[in-house]
């Protein structure tokens, strides 16, 4: 049942979903699938659960002192795993994330960053922060496709964004036509990790701010 619910999104996106759809992949009357899930939201989360279960969350664990790389590791493994399902990253915004492998996700994800020496609270701000920081970038490259995987290689994509930027005139937007190279690039891995890095140096010297008063503490 949930592989029919991904393949219906695989092939038709998020709005293709429902009870009836995922009954007729298999063959079955509707009323055969509502003993598991009762509703259309019941397969949305079983759909987001699945994609989950498809990132590595095992890069979460790991020594303290390497907390940044974990969580660098594991946003990684979560970008490709939405963008192999492209129609499932609009349901990780919708869905309920509190399924099993949700909550592992999160858990790990606060574990890391209470390593790099956050407070509880800050480290669930951070953690919303980069599944927010996760999401939107995904769901930015995905909205320039046809959303059906396999999507076209990232050089294809990158190069042909590259080519609906040109044209730009330098004398009435000077830092648009001197940034298209950059700007090509912004559904990249390269992009995506760049803007990653930046989130976590922020949360670094928020660490380090605590840790100075604590230090400084009498």
């Amino acid at each position: 049942m949930v592989d029919a619910a991904v393949a219906v999104v695989d092939e038709g996106g998020p709005d293709a979903l429902s009870v009836r759809a995922v009954a007729g992949r298999l063959g079955l009357n509707p009323n055969a699938l509502y003993t598991y899930v009762p509703s259309r939201a019941a397969l949305e989360k079983v759909v987001v659960e699945r994609v989950l279960g498809e990132s590595d969350r095992g890069l979460l664990a790991g020594q303290a002192e390497r907390w940044r790389q974990r969580i660098a590791s594991y946003a990684g493994s979560l970008r490709a795993a939405l963008l192999t399902h492209p129609g499932a990253a609009r349901l990780l915004m919708t869905a309920p994330m509190d399924g099993p492998n949700a909550l592992q996700v999160g858990e790990g994800l606060m574990g890391a960053l209470v390593d790099a020496g956050l407070s509880d609270d800050d480290a669930a701000r951070a953690c919303y922060s980069i599944i927010v920081q996760v999401l939107g970038a995904v769901a930015l490259e995905v909205a320039e496709t046809d959303g059906r995987p396999p999507l076209a290689p990232e050089a294809d994509r990158v190069a042909g964004r590259r080519e609906a930027l040109t044209g730009f005139d330098a004398e009435c937007w000077p830092h648009t036509a001197a940034a298209i190279d950059v700007m090509a690039q912004w559904i990249s891995t390269e992009q995506f990790d760049w803007s990653l890095a930046r989130l976590l140096d922020g949360l670094a010297g928020a660490a380090a701010v605590r840790r100075t008063g604590r230090d400084r503490a009498p």
